[in-house]
């Protein structure tokens, strides 16, 4: 029961590490991301301050001297001055052919000249630029008499980010990998109380359980010794108290062998049993109580079907069964076992064409003391513990059980095991 509740919890503890981790990888990345954006803009602004000082614009001419390139904080800018008619002014690097001859660039100069700003991207075999290119203007008539173009590398700041992209995927691995172990540390810890808790209930309930059948034993046999010596009313009494004893005694019983259970203090001794001959003998012995009640069984047995596992506790699985399907099926219903054999597996199904169980209740048949029909009595709707019984019978035996049912057509209880070839 706790092996799937703590890797519930632990898996719920490790997603939640993942999305904060996640969500810090992206606010360091975006945040990274904005600084290094800003200190490029920055710069290119810087660069562009740099190169207005480096020409000088006489009527309509424009004269270019570079003298401020040799500043080292725009040792890595290239500039270049066009005068209006594209002819480049001052005394040309190598490096400014190579960057600033890409086709690219034509519009962005012709959109200088119409008095328009525009920043460009453009690559070379090693390195990415930001191009601003803006008209040079006559301080005096505003009239358009050049271009500027100021390039500024870019591509380091690609390179920060792929390099933090690389350091947060290796922190983020490694976090998940401690997260994993601490996700399942915390889980583990969370649980340890509860499992001590549900240790000591079941070690109460065993203990209790025990510690009734000894005093039932003695009511139950002075009542009957009353019963021998009473008659009239007084024996009517007698009567009904040995009833309530033998239902307390099966309730106490029931309650032993789920404690148990859950306590793994139960065997399972295995061996080969024939289901045909289990329910064979079954329905012989339940024949009188289902004549009582008015109720027909029906066999549907498909020749033999083997199965290794305990025979005391398959013919309590199927007497629980059967016993279920005669008492929720009203007289002059019919209650039909069938055994076969199908894809590698036994399969025993028990059907009634009784009053059926609601949708709503089909989920929780199988919880302790739960009955479907909250009206039904104990002596009429047993004490819910039977089907737990027989749950915790079918997962002991590596098998499955499932239920289907419609109201008013009846219920079909089908039982799969492991078959022993």
């Amino acid at each position: 029961m706790f092996r799937g509740a703590l890797a519930r919890l632990a898996a719920q503890y490790f997603v939640l590490l993942v999305l904060i981790l996640g969500c810090f990888d992206l606010i360091v990345y975006f945040t990274v991301s904005e600084a290094l954006q800003t200190k490029a803009d920055n710069d290119l602004r810087l660069a562009i301050g740099q190169a207005n000082k480096d020409f000088a614009v006489t009527g309509d001419t424009v004269t270019f001297n570079g003298q401020g390139l040799l500043d080292p904080s725009v040792a890595d800018t290239f500039i270049r001055v066009l005068d209006i008619k594209g002819q480049e002014q001052g005394q040309p690097r190598p490096e400014l052919k190579k960057l600033f001859n890409d086709p690219s660039l034509s519009a962005p100069i012709a959109a200088a000249k119409a008095g328009r700003t525009v920043d460009t991207r453009v690559s070379n075999a090693t390195d990415l630029y930001v191009v601003d290119t803006r008209p040079i203007l006559n301080p005096k008539s505003h009239k358009v008499v050049g271009v500027l173009q100021v390039a500024q590398p870019v591509s380091w700041v690609d390179d920060a980010l792929s390099g933090l992209v690389r350091q947060l995927v290796v922190a983020s691995a490694i976090g998940i990998l401690l997260g994993a172990l601490a996700s399942l540390l915390m889980a583990s810890r969370s649980l340890r109380p509860i499992s001590r808790a549900f240790q000591r209930q079941r070690e109460f309930v065993a203990d209790a359980s025990h510690e009734l059948r000894t005093p039932l034993t003695l009511i139950r046999t002075n009542v009957e010794a009353w019963l021998r010596r009473a008659n009239g009313s007084n024996r009517a009494y007698a009567s009904s108290i040995v009833e309530e004893v033998e239902q307390l005694s099966r309730i106490v019983g029931d309650l032993t062998t789920l404690a148990l259970a859950d306590a793994k203090q139960l065997r399972i001794d295995r061996e080969p049993v024939e289901l045909n001959d289990v329910v064979r003998d079954l329905m012989t012995q339940t024949e009188p109580l289902a004549e009582e009640r008015g109720v027909r069984l029906r066999p549907d047995l498909n020749g033999g079907v083997r199965v290794e596992a305990d025979l005391l506790r398959v013919r309590q699985l199927l007497l629980i069964l059967i016993d279920n399907a005669m008492t929720h099926t009203p007289s002059g219903g019919e209650v039909s076992v069938g055994v076969i054999r199908r894809d590698g597996r036994a399969r025993v199904t028990v059907a009634d064409n009784g009053d059926g169980i609601p949708s709503a209740d089909l989920p929780h048949i199988f919880e302790r003391f739960y009955r479907a029909d909250k009206a039904r009595t104990r002596e009429n709707g047993g004490s819910g513990l039977g089907l737990a019984i027989a749950k915790w019978i079918v997962d002991a035996h590596n098998g499955e059980i499932v239920v289907k049912s419609a109201e008013g057509k009846g219920t079909e209880v089908a039982v799969s095991l492991p078959v022993l070839d």
